[in-house]
């Protein structure tokens, strides 16, 4: 974490032209305390909602199918969700002029590729669950055809 900070910090002060100001700083700061008391409560929850939507009470977790559903759903709608994050001017069309000024291409593609992205994302976390739900059975069903092994018996 040590690291982390250190390779941040050397890059915010490599990318800056002039001095550090001390406002920076608390932009820095304000971000950090958002985080923890905005966008870390709100994931949560909405990580809670989505495990007991999707796998059922918690009391029954255990109980649950062998593969769990949940990662294969949460993961494809992070980066989804993260990919709209980063263009979402883009995606919603709001700069499509600007970045057609600029690039010399049209910007009224990236709503389709982005959803093109979304569908690829969860279509390939469908196909991983499918297989991995397949071993699970199969695993399952060849214990289950394996016949119980009876201790030996002493005389």
């Amino acid at each position: 974490m040590i690291a982390s900070f250190a390779i941040a910090g050397y890059a915010f002060l490599r990318d800056r032209r002039k001095p550090l100001r001390p406002g920076d700083a608390g932009l820095v700061g304000g971000a950090a305390v958002a985080h923890d008391l905005i966008a870390f409560p709100l994931y949560s929850a909405l990580n809670l909602v989505a495990h007991r939507t999707i796998e059922g009470p918690e009391d029954a977790w255990e109980e649950r199918r062998r593969v769990p559903l949940i990662n294969h759903v949460r993961i494809p709608a992070f980066l989804s969700a993260l990919a709209l994050l980063m263009f979402f001017p883009l995606i919603l069309g709001l700069d499509a002029a600007n970045y057609e000024k600029d690039a010399g291409l049209s910007g009224d593609v990236f709503l389709t590729r982005w959803l093109g992205l979304c569908a690829a994302l969860f279509l390939g976390s469908a196909v991983i669950y499918a297989i991995r739900l397949r071993r699970a059975n199969a695993r399952r069903r060849g214990r289950a055809r394996r016949p119980a092994r009876t201790p030996p018996q002493r005389s």
